[in-house]
Parts: structure tokens; sequence; C-alpha cells
């Protein structure tokens, strides 16, 4: 707007002093009875009006050039602030983005630490927290709970017979088994190299022990394990059921130890409750 209104005020001065330029030049050519404004008759008057009027517009020539410098100061601050800006925002954008990736793999962490590397199934660390909240959970509300603890048979002849990447192939399909066969409020684990543990919520010591029955059907009847042709490799396992009492959690979990000890030394391929 200052601009502007220098360019207005320039302009008029301008115009001014062309106006009283060609004022003796059109008074030359008038008629002597045309009367000649006292100023412009008289040099010494005019050259003073010029010299005011070059003045004043060399001042409004300042002023716009001041005015040109301001805007110019002003557009780069302006410039500067917005890059400012996106500067920050990509900032903000990394920063976001740094937050996001390091959750990720805090989650990533946090489930390697509870799950087996081999089978994908909770590991004993989870497995102990899961017993612990289960148990506790089940006294409250007063719910039943029954834990099995199961090892599989003759896994070592497996690995001498056939290698021990097929019988980790074992391990990993008796984990998809486990996980395709129990209800989702159900837990299985792998405690160790053969051994899993299954925590069976609502549920008492017989009906633990129709659940063992039932794997034992679903492993003779899966025909290929180990990538095997069709019979080259039996898998069974023997299994010790417990219901939970007024034991704590590590004494519970040596009651199905003893029960699965039980099995095994009674011929394996079997179940046995305590």
């Amino acid at each position: 707007m200052a601009v502007a209104d220098g360019l207005a005020l320039t302009k008029a001065w301008v115009f001014a002093v062309c106006s009283l330029v060609a004022v003796p030049a059109v008074a030359q050519t008038m008629a002597p009875t045309t009367a000649i404004p006292a100023v412009a008759r008289t040099p010494g008057v005019f050259g003073a009006v010029c010299g005011v009027l070059l003045i004043a517009l060399a001042v409004c020539g300042y002023r716009l050039q001041r005015q040109r410098v301001r805007l110019r100061t002003l557009q780069r601050q302006v410039q500067q602030a917005v890059h400012s800006t996106l500067q920050l925002q990509l900032v903000e954008q990394e920063k976001a983005e740094l937050e996001q990736r390091l959750r990720e793999q805090a989650d990533v962490f946090a489930q390697l630490a509870h799950e087996d590397d081999l089978s994908g199934l909770p590991n004993r660390r989870a497995f102990d927290d899961a017993l612990l909240r289960e148990m506790a959970s089940a006294r409250r509300e007063g719910r039943q709970l029954s834990l099995v603890v199961m090892s599989i048979d003759h896994l070592e002849q497996i690995n001498d017979t056939w290698s021990q990447a097929v019988g980790d192939l074992v391990l990993c399909e008796v984990a998809e088994l486990l996980r395709r066969s129990l209800r989702a409020s159900d837990m299985a684990a792998r405690l160790g190299n053969r051994e899993f543990a299954v925590l069976l919520t609502s549920t008492a010591l017989a009906e633990a022990e129709r659940v063992c029955q039932r794997l034992q059907r679903l492993f003779g009847q899966y025909r290929e394990w180990g990538g095997r042709s069709e019979g080259d490799i039996a898998v069974t396992f023997s299994a010790g059921a417990v219901q939970l009492g007024d034991d704590q959690a590590p004494v519970l979990y040596q009651r199905a130890k003893r029960a699965l000890a039980q099995a095994q030394q009674a011929g394996q391929a079997r179940t046995c409750v305590a």
C-alpha cells in the first residue's frame, strides 16, 4: 500500500514539473494579449519552484526505494519462516517415524522374549507368567483349571534315524496340531526340547484326560510327520494331567511332571492323572 502511494505521489510531482517547464514554450506561441502566469514570467521564481519540485521528487524516490527494500526484506523473512516451518515439520515427521519404528522393534523383542524360536509357541517364560495369571484368575472367580505336561515319545530315535532337521520339523508339526486342536481360551507352550505344556481353562481333571485322549487320536491320524511319506514316522506322546488345588505354581507343575513320569514308565503313549 505504501509503495502504491509513493508511486502516485511521484507521478503527481513529475506532472507538475512538466507543466511548469512547458509554460514558457506555450507562452511564446500565444498572442501578446494572452495573460501569462507571473511564475512563468519570472525566471528566478520558476527556477526555485523547479528546484523544490526536484527535491520533493528525490525525496519521494528515496522513500519509494526504502519501501522496496523493506518489501524485499519482508519477503525474505517470510520465505525464511516458511522454510523453517517446513524443516520443523520434517523433523517432527522423522521423529514420529522413529518412535513408531522403536515401538515396533520393542514389540518384536517382547514377542521374541516370550516365544519359542523353533515352534512359535509361547516359551517357558511366557508359560510361567500365564500359569500364575490363570491360577489367580481361577481362584478369584471360582473356576477350575487343569494343567497337562506332555513329552514326545522316541524323539531321539527320530533324530538318529531321519536327522535333526526332521526331528525339528516334527516338533513344529506338534505345535501346529496343538494350536489347531485347542480352544482359544487354552494355552499350549513348549517348555524344553521335547516337552510341551497345555493350560486348560475352566476344565476339570476328567475333561483334561479326555482332551489328552483326543490329542492322541489326532497324532495317530496324522500320517506325514517330518515331511516324510505316509506312515514312515509315527509320533505319540506321554502326558501327566493335574487339576488346580491349593498348590502354588511350582508345586502344581511338579505334580504334573510326576504324573508324566508315571505315564512314561507305564509304556508311553498314554496319560496319567494326579
